[in-house]
């Protein structure tokens, strides 16, 4: 076995899903004009990729557990390149969309088996090194989507986007099937069918409340219903999984899907609760931004190339950045690190909600920039903590979990952008709907931050009062 042609391999994979997550940013507008569909039904490019993603994620790593992960993962590329082929011959919005969502299938598998393919081949020792060039790859791929996006569209045509990652999702398939292993342990367990149909519906109908909400009125009829359902659902969804674990505190006798409670388990810790709220949340900000600023500097005559160019301040900030933040949080902690990140992260969303970004100009360059920096000063503490509270029986959970926060904080994101695409004014100065969306996920942000210091604090005093009253022997 070739393990560092393995190691690439399933790292490509990792590449090539935040490529396809961010290249098209750029080109919303062009999809716009060519299928002739309004600015804000385009922005569903983006986000039916991201809602596909997260409502697969639960499932398809325990699927990759029954069926074999080299399995379900190498499946993922092809559908990815399938769904990718498909969309750059698609004569229609709605064919677009439909192989868009095969795009999500086959990137939801591949990221739900990738990590444990890598624990699975490497042993201890190289595991660490195999991971954090993973999470480089992953970087890269934040990096090169919206500049390679805004440089294909520039000189070619949005549908040579897909054609490309088609061409690249086969070739890497074809190494895959070659290099990565068989599974010499496949795991029993039964799938949570019930679950994934309401974590699906909660997210799915609260995404397009969200979309219609921009478009019209979020008091409308149509949108109350959708919300109604998505909290129904969710509604539903808890009590499944209360009732699960419940289950298998008696020992039941029934087939009860193993990690039904474990969520449960870990979000019940306040603290591991909030670790989640500020991925979801800084996610849903930061990719608001990439989504809307593109699409206001198209408006204002700016080149798609250049634009590309501009937006990789942020991504490129953001690997700067988070190691450096990575260290100070070993050394002194990742809280006080993690809360400065936030603090940045508010006041910049600030600045962009309350000016206009000027084609042209460098001023627009400064704000994406800081948008990164605040970024990695918040991922590498916010994982550490949230992975520090995990028992070693529930890391892969938490990692899931994290995983998913990120998908769904980016598939919000995506919403909050498409407000700002949909409103007719583009990005003149009075247009409100830039304003509050910029605002109003600072004013998220800004939330967060409370709220983590908020649990932490409570945290600590009540370790001291345990420690305190602890009896002495």
């Amino acid at each position: 076995m070739n393990r560092p042609l393995v190691k690439y391999v399933i790292c490509l994979g990792a590449f090539l899903s935040n490529l396809s997550a961010g290249m098209f940013n750029v080109s919303l507008l062009d999809i716009s004009l060519d299928l002739s569909i309004f600015p804000a039904s385009a922005q569903w490019v983006v986000s039916i990729y991201l809602l596909v993603i997260s409502a697969l994620l639960p499932i398809m790593g325990k699927l990759g557990d029954r069926l074999g992960r080299r399995k379900v993962h190498n499946v993922g590329l092809f559908a990815f390149a399938a769904g990718a082929l498909g969309c750059a011959l698609a004569p229609n919005a709605m064919l677009l969309l439909g192989f868009r969502a095969v795009q999500g299938v086959g990137a939801a598998m591949y990221q739900a088996t990738n990590m444990a393919l890598i624990v699975a081949v490497f042993p201890k020792e190289q595991r660490g090194r195999a991971l954090g060039l993973m999470s480089t790859f992953v970087a890269a791929g934040s990096i090169a989507g919206p500049a390679l996006g805004g440089f294909i569209v520039q000189w070619r045509s949005w549908e040579s986007n897909f054609w490309l990652l088609a061409g690249v999702a086969v070739v890497v398939g074809v190494l895959a099937e070659r290099s990565i292993p068989r599974d010499t342990e496949i795991a029993g367990g039964s799938l949570d069918i019930g679950g994934a149909i309401y974590f699906a519906a909660c997210l799915t109908t609260l995404m397009i409340a969200l979309d219609l909400g921009g478009r019209s009125s979020f008091l409308s009829l149509p949108v109350l219903l959708l919300t109604g359902v998505s909290v129904l659902s969710g509604a539903a969804l808890t009590v499944r999984q209360r009732y699960l674990r419940r289950l298998n505190g008696r020992g039941g006798q029934a087939k009860v899907p193993d990690h039904a409670g474990n969520s449960l388990l870990l979000l019940g810790d306040r603290r591991f609760t909030s670790g989640i709220a500020i991925t979801v949340i800084t996610y849903m900000a930061a990719f608001a931004a990439q989504l809307a600023l593109p699409a206001v500097l198209r408006l204002g005559g700016m080149e798609p190339a250049w634009i590309g160019l501009t937006m990789i301040g942020y991504p490129l900030a953001l690997v700067i950045v988070a190691p450096l933040s990575g260290a100070i949080a070993d050394r002194k902690g990742p809280l006080g690190i993690m809360t400065y990140g936030l603090l940045l992260m508010a006041a910049t969303l600030v600045v962009l909600g309350l000016t206009t970004p000027e084609p042209g100009t460098g001023f627009i360059l400064l704000p994406i920039v800081l948008l990164g920096c605040s970024m990695g000063m918040i991922t590498s503490p916010n994982t550490s903590l949230v992975m520090g509270l995990a028992p070693k029986a529930n890391l892969g959970m938490a990692s899931s979990l994290l995983a998913l926060s990120r998908n769904i904080g980016m598939m919000f994101g995506t919403a909050a952008g498409g407000i700002v695409i949909g409103s007719s004014s583009g990005f003149v100065g009075s247009d409100m709907s830039y304003r509050a969306v910029f605002l109003a996920c600072s004013v998220a942000v800004a939330l967060v931050c409370i709220l983590s210091a908020y649990v932490y604090r409570r945290a600590d005093k009540a370790k001291r009062t345990t420690e305190v009253g602890w009896p002495r022997h």
